[in-house]
C-alpha cells in the first residue's frame, strides 16, 4: 500500500503534461481526463484503494494514452493533406495558366478532359479533408477549430477560383481560336485580292490612239481600281489591328515561330498595302503626265509642221535658173540664210525627237502608232528639205562660182597688165639702166607674155561661155568686160613690142661697165652702210624684208648693179636684244672682202686700206669695269686728233657696256620672276633687290651718255662705220630697260605688301583651327547623345545639321585658298616654314575629320529617320490626305457653267476649303521635304529610296493639286463675277433710263454709271471708258481682272476705281485747262487784226477801222 502512492505521485506528473497537451483537444476529453486525475489523485491520496484499484487506473490511463495520440495523428494527417491540397491547387493554376509549346485546340482539349480529371480526383480529396477538419474542429479549442476553419475556408475559396480560372482559360483560348481562324480567312481573302490588284496595278499602260478621249478611258478605268482600294481600306485596316492584338496575345504566340509568322504577315500586308497605293497614285500621276507630255509634243510638232509648209513652199519656187547674176547673189544670200534657219530647226526636231524617244522608252505611245508616222513623217520631211536646199545652194553656187571664177581670172590679168604697164612706163622713162638691161627686162616681159596667153585664150573662152549661158544683160555685161581686156591686151602688147623694137634700132655704147656719175656717187657713198646689213643676212642672222610691190621687185636691177637706192632698213631688220658673239673688226673683214672685186687693183688697194682699220679695231685695249670704259670712251671723243680708230675704240666701249647692261637686266629679270621671299629672308633680299636695280639704272644712264656722244661725233666720220646697228641695240636695251623698270616697281610693291598677307595669312588660319576644333568637339559631343526616334528631336538635329553644313561649306574656300597661299609663305629649310608646315597638317587632318565626322552623323540621323515612325505615319497620312482631297475635287469639277449661282457659291467654298487644307498641310510637306533633302538624298537601301520616293509623290502631288485647285477656284470667281455683273448693268440700265429722260445728252456726266460722289463733298469728272450700253465690255474687262489677280469682291474694285479717279483728279483738271487756254488762241494772224487795230476803244476820237472792207449791208 505505500507504493501505491509513490508510483501514483510518479505518474502525476506525466498525467499533468498529457492533459495540458490535450487540453485543446476538446472539451469532454479535458473533463474527462480531470475527473480522473482527479479520482486517481484522490484515491491515491487516500491511500486505501489497494492493487486492483492500481490496475484498473493504470489501463485506463494507457487507453486515454492511445486517444490521445490518435487524436495527434489525425491533426498531423490533416495539416499534410491540407499542405498537399494546397500545393496541387498552385500546381493546378500554373499548368492552366501556361500552354507550353502547343496548339489551341490541343490545350482546349487538355483542359477539358486530362485536367478536368484531375480536378475530379482531387475534389475527393477535398471532400474528405473537408471533413477531417470539421470533425477536428468540433473536437478542439475555439482557437484551433478557428484555424482549422480558416484553413478550410482557404481551400474552397482557392478551388472556387480554380474553377473559374479553368472556365475563363477555356472561354479566352476559344476567343483566340475565334480570332486565329478569323485572321486566317481574312488573310486568305486579302491575298487573293492583293494579287488580283497587284496584277491590275503590274499591267502597263497601253494606249490605242492618242487623244484625250483615250487618256479619260484611262484615268477613269483608273479610277474604278482606286475606289477598289479604297473600299478595301477598312478590311486591311481591321486585319492590321487583328494582328496587332495577336501578337500582344501570348495565346495566340505562344512559341516564337507563331509569334514571328504574324509579325511577318502584318509587314507583308503592310509593305504590300503602302506599295499599292504609291503605285496606284504613281499611275494616275503617270496617266496625266502622259496627256502633258503628248500635249507638249503635239503643240510642238504643230509648230514645226506649220514651219515645214512654209518652208516647203519657199523650197519648191527658188529663182535659181535663167535669171541675172546680181537676182543669182540675191537668191544665194537668201538660201544661206534659209540654210541656216533649216540647221537651227534642227535643234526643234531633236527636241521634238527626243520627246519621242522618251515617250517610247517609257510606254507611252499608242498603239495605232500615230506618234511614230508623226516623228518619221517630220524627220523625212525634214531631210528632204535639207536634201533640197542644199541642191539649190550647190546649183547657185556653181552658177555664181563660175562667174566669179571668170571675174577673178579676168582681174588677175587686168592686174598683171597694169603692173606690166607700170613697169615699161618706169623702164622707158624713169629708169637710169643702159639699153642691154632695158632689152634684158623686155625680153623677160615678152617671156610674161607668152607665157600667159593660154591663160588669156581661156579667159576669153570661158567669157564666151558665159555669155551662151547667161541672161541677156549679163551676157551684154560679159562681152563688155571681154572686149575692154581684148582692148587692154593690145594696147600693153603693142607698147613692149614698139619700145622693144625701139631699143633694138638704138646703138649700144662703147663701155658697157661704165656706171653714170650719179649712181657712182650713190654707190661710194653707201658703200660701207650696206656692208653690215649684208653681212647679217650672209650669216642668215636675219632675214631681208621681201618687197610689197611686185612690179617694183621685178624692175629691181642684180645685186652687182645696185642703184643706191636701197638702205639698210628696207633690207634687213634689227634686232631687239645685243649679240654677245658679234666682233666689229671680222664683221669689216668680211664686209671688205665680200663687197670690193679682188680682179680689180683699185679695189685691192680699197679693201687692204680697209682690213688696215679693221686690224686697228682689234688691237683696241678692253678695260675690265663700264667706268674705265665710259672714261675711255669721254677721252676718246675728246681727242681732237678725230682719228677713226678712236671712234672705232669708242664704239667698241659701248657695245661692251650695253652687254653690262644686258647681264645685269638679266639679272634683274631673274628676280623679279623668282618667288618672292617670306619671312626673315624678306629684308635682305629686299636690300639686295635695290642695290641690283641701283646699278641697272647707273649703266643705263652710261650707255645713254655714251650713245649721245657717239652720235655726236659720228659726223665727223660719214660713212666709216654704220651706227644704225649700235643705234638699234642701244634703243632696244632702253625699252627693255623701262619695262624692267615696271615689272621691278610691281615687285617692290609686292615686297612691302608681303608681311601684311602674311599676318592675314596667320590670322586666317588661326581662325580655322579655332573653327575646326569647336566644330569637332561639338561633332563628337552630338554623336555620344542618346539618339531618338521621335520627328520633333530629329528635326532638331536636322537643322542643326544644316547649319553646319552651311559652316562647313563657307570654310571649305577659306581651306582651299590657305593650302594655295602657303607655298609663298613656306622656304625650305626654317624652322618657321616647318611649324607652318605642321599647322597646316593640323588643319588638313582637323578637316578630314570634321567631314568624316559630319557625314557619319548624317548616317546616323539617316537611320534614327527610317527608324522614326512618326515620320512614316506622317508621309502616309499626307498620302492618304492628298488621294482623298483628289476626290473630292473630283466630285466638284468639271464645273457645269449653266449651273446657279448658289451652286456655284458652294463650290467656291468647298474649293475653298480644299485650298486651306492643302496650304495648311504645306508646312508638314515642306519639313518632309527638308529631311528627304538634308538625309537621303545620297542614300541607299530600299528603305531609304522607298522614303525619298513617297516624299517626292507627295511634294509633287501638293503642287499638282494646289494648281488645279487654285485654276478651279479662278474659274468660278469668273463665272460668279460675270453673273453679278450682270444682274448689276441690268438695274443700271433700267435707272438710266429714268435718269436720261431728263438729260441733254446720253454722254453726259449724269448718265454715266461710274460717276460716284467723292468723300470730301468734291465731284469728280466722268470717267471715260465703256458706256452703260455696252455690257459686253465691261463684262470682258471683269473677267480679265479677275484672271490676272487674285478674285476679289466687285466692290473693292470699285473703291480701287474711285481712289484713281480721285488721284487723276489734279490732272485732269489741268489737261481741261490747257484745252480751254488752247481754244481761246487764234488759229491765225489775222484773227485778232481788228483787236489790235481798235486798241483805243476808250480814246477820245474812235480809231476802229475795217480791215477787208465794210460788212454787207
Amino acid at each position: 500500500m505505500r507504493s501505491v502512492p509513490t508510483s501514483v505521485q510518479t505518474i502525476s506528473p506525466s498525467l499533468t503534461n498529457a492533459w495540458s497537451f490535450c487540453k485543446g483537444s476538446g472539451k469532454n476529453y479535458a473533463t474527462r481526463s480531470n475527473r480522473s486525475e482527479v479520482r486517481i489523485d484522490w484515491g491515491c491520496r487516500q491511500g486505501g484503494g489497494g492493487r486492483p484499484v492500481h490496475k484498473h487506473h493504470r489501463l485506463e490511463l494507457s487507453l486515454r494514452q492511445q486517444q490521445v495520440s490518435e487524436r495527434l495523428n489525425e491533426w498531423a494527417v490533416f495539416s499534410e493533406k491540407n499542405k498537399e491540397l494546397c500545393e496541387w491547387l498552385t500546381q493546378m493554376e500554373s499548368k492552366i495558366s501556361q500552354n507550353g509549346d502547343i496548339l489551341i485546340e490541343e490545350m482546349i482539349e487538355k483542359l477539358r478532359k486530362d485536367y478536368q480529371e484531375e480536378i475530379a480526383i482531387a475534389q475527393e480529396n477535398k471532400i474528405q479533408l473537408q471533413q477531417m477538419g470539421e470533425r477536428l474542429a468540433r473536437a478542439s479549442h475555439e482557437s484551433k477549430a478557428s484555424e482549422i476553419e480558416y484553413k478550410l475556408g482557404k481551400i474552397n475559396d482557392r478551388w472556387q477560383h480554380l474553377l473559374d480560372l479553368m472556365a475563363a482559360r477555356v472561354k479566352k483560348l476559344k476567343e483566340t481560336l475565334v480570332a486565329v481562324q478569323q485572321l486566317d480567312k481574312n488573310m486568305s481573302s486579302l491575298r487573293t485580292w492583293l494579287v488580283h490588284i497587284e496584277s491590275e496595278l503590274a499591267k502597263p499602260i497601253v494606249y490605242d490612239s492618242c487623244d484625250s478621249e483615250e487618256i479619260q478611258k484611262k484615268l477613269n478605268k483608273q479610277q474604278e481600281l482606286q475606289r477598289d482600294i479604297e473600299k478595301h481600306s477598312t478590311g486591311v485596316a481591321s486585319v492590321l489591328n487583328l494582328c496587332e492584338v495577336l501578337l500582344h496575345d501570348c495565346d495566340a504566340c505562344a512559341t516564337d515561330a507563331e509569334c514571328g509568322s504574324i509579325q511577318q504577315a502584318t509587314r507583308n500586308l503592310d509593305r504590300r498595302w503602302r506599295n499599292i497605293c504609291a503605285v496606284s497614285m504613281e499611275r494616275r500621276l503617270k496617266i496625266e503626265e502622259t496627256w502633258r507630255l503628248w500635249q507638249k509634243f503635239l503643240d510642238d510638232f504643230s509648230r514645226f509642221e506649220d514651219w515645214l509648209k512654209c518652208s516647203e513652199r519657199v523650197a519648191a519656187f527658188p529663182s535659181s535658173s535663167g535669171v541675172l547674176y546680181t537676182v543669182a547673189k540675191d537668191e544665194l544670200k537668201k538660201f544661206e540664210g534659209f540654210q541656216r534657219q533649216v540647221h537651227e530647226t534642227l535643234t526643234q526636231l531633236e527636241l521634238i525627237n527626243k520627246q519621242y524617244r522618251r515617250l517610247a522608252r517609257e510606254n507611252r505611245t499608242d498603239s495605232a502608232c500615230s506618234l511614230k508616222h508623226m516623228i518619221h513623217e517630220g524627220n523625212q520631211r525634214w531631210d528632204n528639205l535639207q536634201k533640197r536646199v542644199t541642191s539649190i545652194l550647190r546649183r547657185l553656187k556653181h552658177f555664181i562660182g563660175q562667174r566669179e571664177e571668170f571675174e577673178t581670172a579676168r582681174d588677175s590679168i587686168l592686174v598683171w597688165l597694169t603692173e606690166m604697164d607700170l613697169q615699161l612706163t618706169n623702164i622707158e622713162h624713169f629708169s637710169e639702166c643702159d639699153v642691154e638691161a632695158k632689152i634684158k627686162q623686155l625680153k623677160a616681159f615678152q617671156q610674161e607674155i607668152s607665157l600667159n596667153h593660154n591663160k588669156i585664150e581661156q579667159i576669153i573662152a570661158q567669157g564666151e561661155q558665159l555669155i551662151e549661158k547667161s541672161e541677156p544683160l549679163d551676157a551684154t555685161f560679159i562681152e563688155e568686160e571681154l572686149d575692154e581686156l581684148r582692148r587692154y591686151c593690145q594696147e600693153v602688147f603693142g607698147r613692149v613690142e614698139r619700145y622693144h623694137k625701139k631699143l633694138i634700132r638704138l646703138p649700144l655704147p662703147d663701155d658697157e661697165h661704165d656706171l653714170s656719175d650719179r649712181e657712182l656717187e650713190l654707190e661710194e657713198a653707201a658703200a660701207l652702210s650696206d656692208l653690215h646689213w649684208r653681212d647679217t643676212s650672209a650669216d642668215s642672222a636675219l632675214s631681208p624684208q621681201p618687197a610689197s610691190n611686185p612690179s617694183l621687185s621685178l624692175a629691181q636691177p642684180l645685186q652687182g648693179e645696185r642703184s643706191g637706192r636701197d638702205t639698210p632698213a628696207s633690207v634687213d631688220s634689227i634686232p631687239l636684244e645685243w649679240d654677245h658673239d658679234y666682233d666689229l673688226s671680222r664683221d669689216l673683214e668680211s664686209a671688205v672682202s665680200r663687197t670690193l672685186p679682188s680682179e680689180d687693183e683699185e679695189g685691192q688697194e680699197n679693201k687692204d686700206f680697209y682690213l688696215r682699220g679693221a686690224v686697228g679695231l682689234s688691237d683696241v685695249t678692253i678695260p675690265e669695269s663700264p667706268e674705265a670704259y665710259v672714261k675711255l670712251t669721254e677721252s676718246a671723243i675728246r681727242n681732237p686728233s678725230g682719228d677713226p680708230s678712236t671712234l672705232e675704240s669708242q664704239i667698241q666701249q659701248l657695245g661692251q657696256a650695253l652687254d653690262d647692261s644686258h647681264f645685269q637686266m638679266q639679272q634683274m629679270e631673274n628676280i623679279i620672276h623668282s618667288k618672292t621671299p617670306a619671312g626673315t629672308e624678306l629684308d635682305s633680299s629686299y636690300r639686295g633687290y635695290m642695290k641690283l636695280l641701283g646699278e641697272c639704272s647707273g649703266s643705263i644712264d652710261s650707255v645713254k651718255r655714251l650713245e649721245h656722244k657717239l652720235t655726236e661725233e659720228e659726223e665727223h666720220f660719214p660713212g666709216f662705220v654704220n651706227l644704225n646697228s649700235t643705234e638699234t641695240q642701244t634703243a632696244g636695251v632702253i625699252d627693255r630697260w623701262e619695262l624692267l623698270q615696271a615689272q621691278a616697281l610691281s615687285k617692290e610693291l609686292r615686297m612691302k605688301q608681303n608681311p601684311q598677307r602674311r599676318q592675314r595669312f596667320h590670322s586666317d588660319l588661326g581662325r580655322v583651327l579655332t573653327w575646326l576644333q569647336e566644330t569637332e568637339d561639338d561633332l563628337e559631343q552630338l554623336q555620344r547623345r542618346q539618339r531618338s526616334t521621335d520627328i520633333q528631336p530629329i528635326a532638331l538635329q536636322i537643322k542643326k545639321l544644316k547649319e553646319l553644313q552651311k559652316a562647313v561649306d563657307h570654310h571649305k574656300a577659306i581651306i582651299l585658298s590657305i593650302n594655295l597661299c602657303s607655298s609663298e609663305f613656306t622656304q625650305p629649310g626654317s624652322e618657321e616654314s616647318q611649324d607652318l608646315q605642321g599647322r597646316l597638317s593640323q588643319m588638313n587632318g582637323r578637316w578630314d575629320r570634321v567631314c568624316s565626322l559630319l557625314e557619319e552623323w548624317r548616317g546616323l540621323l539617316q537611320d534614327a529617320l527610317m527608324q522614326c515612325q512618326d515620320f512614316h505615319e506622317m508621309s502616309h497620312g499626307l498620302l492618304l490626305m492628298l488621294e482623298n482631297i483628289d476626290r473630292r475635287k473630283n466630285e466638284i469639277v468639271p464645273v457645269d457653267s449653266n449651273l446657279d449661282a448658289e451652286i456655284l457659291q458652294d463650290h467656291l467654298k468647298q474649293l475653298t476649303q480644299i485650298r486651306h487644307e492643302l496650304l495648311e498641310s504645306q508646312l508638314k510637306v515642306a519639313s518632309l521635304q527638308d529631311m528627304s533633302r538634308q538625309l537621303l538624298v545620297n542614300a541607299e537601301g530600299t528603305d531609304c529610296l522607298e522614303a525619298k520616293e513617297k516624299v517626292h509623290v507627295i511634294g509633287n502631288r501638293l503642287k499638282l493639286l494646289l494648281k488645279e485647285v487654285s485654276r478651279h477656284i479662278k474659274e468660278l470667281e469668273k463665272l460668279l463675277d460675270m453673273s453679278s455683273s450682270q444682274q448689276d448693268l441690268s438695274s443700271w440700265s433700267s435707272a438710266d433710263e429714268l435718269d436720261t429722260s431728263g438729260s441733254v445728252s446720253p454722254t453726259s456726266g449724269r448718265s454715266s454709271p461710274n460717276r460716284q460722289k467723292t468723300p470730301r463733298g468734291k465731284c469728280s469728272l466722268s470717267q471715260p471708258g465703256p458706256s452703260v450700253n455696252s455690257p459686253h465690255s465691261r463684262s470682258i474687262k471683269g473677267g480679265s481682272d479677275s484672271s490676272l489677280s487674285e478674285p476679289r469682291p466687285a466692290r473693292s474694285g470699285r473703291a480701287f476705281l474711285f481712289r484713281v479717279l480721285r488721284a487723276a483728279l489734279p490732272l485732269q483738271l489741268l489737261l481741261l485747262f490747257l484745252i480751254g487756254l488752247a481754244c481761246l488762241v487764234p488759229m491765225s494772224q489775222e484773227d485778232y487784226s481788228c483787236a489790235l487795230s481798235n486798241n483805243f476803244a476808250r480814246s477820245f476820237h474812235p480809231m476802229l477801222r475795217y480791215t477787208n472792207g465794210p460788212p454787207p449791208l
